[in-house]
């Protein structure tokens, strides 16, 4: 780095034009510099058995490093600005910098944290809280999920790290969609009736880890359709399960409904 700055300073000597060429060709250099590394980042993140998540946090903790690289070189040898004097001044400030920024640290620190000590990632099927959904991103500021309604959840590094969460092994995950018809009743009982049908015809195949629930996704004039999701213990009768849960539930899909599971409960 030394060298570098003793080459731009004596670029820079020359005259006020050249001083102000060399700056230009500094910054130029960084942002190239600082896309190239971006990009490597996150090829290597993104490639098969590297035991670095693909979070964006990382990526921004190289290019700003890289950026106060470039300006430090900038204002050293272009303007003859003491870098080493500058950052013992910002030093002092740093206490009632660091007092206003407390939540913003909390959740840079709590990013490096869930980031390097993997406690989530890109991709993992989490439950934060009250929240569920697939994580998308960690960023230096909050953790981006996306529930199973498509809606974006953005939720504070700090408070994903101080709350407990619940990781569900996606393989162990079933999904299947659902398209049934109310009968007029009331919908919170009717789904009820048909998790608990799920759940008895799962547990005759499977061991559950999860009971299955349903989350509607749309409502209209024929009917109601949503998502059937449980999660198994193991992934040995995925597709058995599956079969049960949609055998037990087949009956509401019909427009007598009613009649049917009526028909159903004397018979047995």
């Amino acid at each position: 780095m030394d060298a570098v700055v003793e080459w731009v300073h004596g670029f820079a000597d020359d005259g006020e034009l050249q001083r102000w060429a060399a700056a230009i060709f500094v910054i130029i250099v960084t942002a190239i510099v600082a896309a190239m590394a971006s990009r490597l980042i996150r090829r290597i993140t993104s490639s098969d058995g590297v035991p670095l998540p693909s979070s964006s946090i990382l990526v921004n903790i190289v290019r700003v490093t890289i950026w106060i690289i470039g300006i430090s070189i900038m204002l050293s040898a272009c303007f003859n600005i003491d870098v080493n004097a500058l950052l013992a001044a910002l030093g002092i400030g740093g206490l009632a910098i660091s007092l206003g920024m407390q939540d913003t640290l909390k959740n840079l620190i709590g990013g490096l944290q869930v980031t390097f000590m993997k406690i989530i990632k890109p991709g993992d099927h989490v439950i934060i809280g009250a929240t569920e959904g697939i994580v998308q991103d960690v960023t230096w500021r909050q953790t981006v999920m996306k529930d199973f309604e498509n809606n974006t959840h953005l939720i504070p590094n700090a408070l994903v790290t101080a709350t407990e969460i619940e990781k569900i092994e996606p393989d162990c995950m079933v999904s299947t969609m659902l398209s049934f018809t109310n009968d007029t009743r009331d919908i919170d009982s009717l789904i009820r009736e048909m998790e608990l049908r799920a759940k008895s015809a799962v547990e005759e195949v499977a061991e559950l880890e999860k009971d299955p629930w349903i989350l509607l996704t749309q409502i209209g004039e024929y009917g109601t359709w949503a998502k059937m999701r449980f999660v198994l213990k193991d992934t040995s009768h995925v597709r058995e399960a599956r079969d049960a849960a949609l055998r037990a539930v087949s009956a509401y899909t019909r427009v007598n409904a009613s009649d049917v599971l009526l028909d159903s409960g004397e018979d047995d």
